[in-house]
């Protein structure tokens, strides 16, 4: 049976410098919509919550709202921190259903899907867009995003 070197054992042989992103503490950011609050649907909401450039998306985001509006959805982005232009709408979590009381772990995202490792090349803001139908109002929602920060 074959034995394969992982990325890590791969860079060591190689004599090259394994990244920080590989392996370090864990840590969760947690984003929690306001206690009352009134969106419109497409709404965008920032969550003032800054990853470094340098950490590094992982898998096991967990998405728990309480019950909302018929065909309301949230989708999970990343914006640059200073200007709020769009990284990618999705890259945390792509549109979810949030009708439905639910706490659940969503691995939807685009730069968490299909093995992939991202690193993040600059400054960035979790935030959300509401979209789908009008949201309810004062609904509650709590997204938690893993990442090894640089």
């Amino acid at each position: 049976m074959a034995d394969i070197n992982g990325r890590a054992a791969a860079e060591f042989a190689a004599g090259r410098k394994v990244l920080a992103d590989s392996q370090g503490d864990r840590s969760v950011a947690v984003c929690e919509m306001p206690t009352t609050y009134t969106a419109a649907q497409n709404d965008t909401v920032g969550t003032g919550l800054i990853l470094k450039k340098g950490a590094r998306l992982l898998s096991g985001v967990t998405i728990s709202n309480a019950t909302n509006a018929a065909s309301v959805t949230l989708a999970v982005g990343i914006r640059n921190a200073l200007t709020k232009a769009a990284i990618d709408a999705t890259a945390i979590a792509a549109a979810t259903a949030i009708t439905t009381a639910a706490t659940a772990q969503v691995n939807t995202g685009t730069k968490i899907t299909a093995g992939q490792r991202y690193v993040l090349d600059q400054d960035a803001e979790i935030y959300f867009t509401l979209a789908g139908g009008t949201p309810t109002a004062n609904a509650a929602i709590r997204v938690e995003v893993p990442y090894i920060g640089p």
